[in-house]
């Protein structure tokens, strides 16, 4: 008995496909039977796959993506790699004003980020103390 898969019928409900079919992950679908495997929605049009299973974008996205280290939403378009950690570019702010830094761009004063505004301010502001210490 041949046990291969025919790749002429649908691969959700296994019958003969008809006038109108969907081509993806290397099998024809019913238009209606191309689910997500995780929200069983009807996929239509940009999937994406992972272990042999297609995911709408966003359940992807919900399952794969990392989170935001500020705002702990998942991160599905633009996102920065700063301080080992992955952010919104809007949500890496600058530690002292909390204005986005832009292009990702800081500057480390114990272990904080900050623009080159406040860099120059923490860092002053450091001296100072330390200053007033040693006195």
């Amino acid at each position: 008995m041949d046990r291969s898969i025919d790749r002429r019928l649908c691969g959700h409900c296994h019958q003969s496909i008809g006038s109108e079919a969907l081509v993806a992950m290397n099998r024809l679908w019913h238009p209606d039977h191309f689910t997500c495997s995780s929200c069983k929605r009807p996929i239509k049009q940009t999937f994406q796959a992972a272990d042999n299973h297609a995911y709408c974008v966003q359940c992807f996205a919900q399952k794969y993506n990392p989170k935001c280290a500020g705002c702990m939403e998942t991160l599905v378009d633009t996102c920065l790699l700063a301080l080992d950690r992955h952010w919104h570019p809007r949500c890496f702010t600058c530690s002292s004003c909390n204005r986005p830094l832009p292009n990702g761009e800081f500057y480390l004063v114990d272990d904080k980020p900050y623009d080159l505004d406040c860099h120059w301010a923490k860092r002053l502001e450091k001296r100072e103390h330390m200053e007033r210490g040693e006195r």
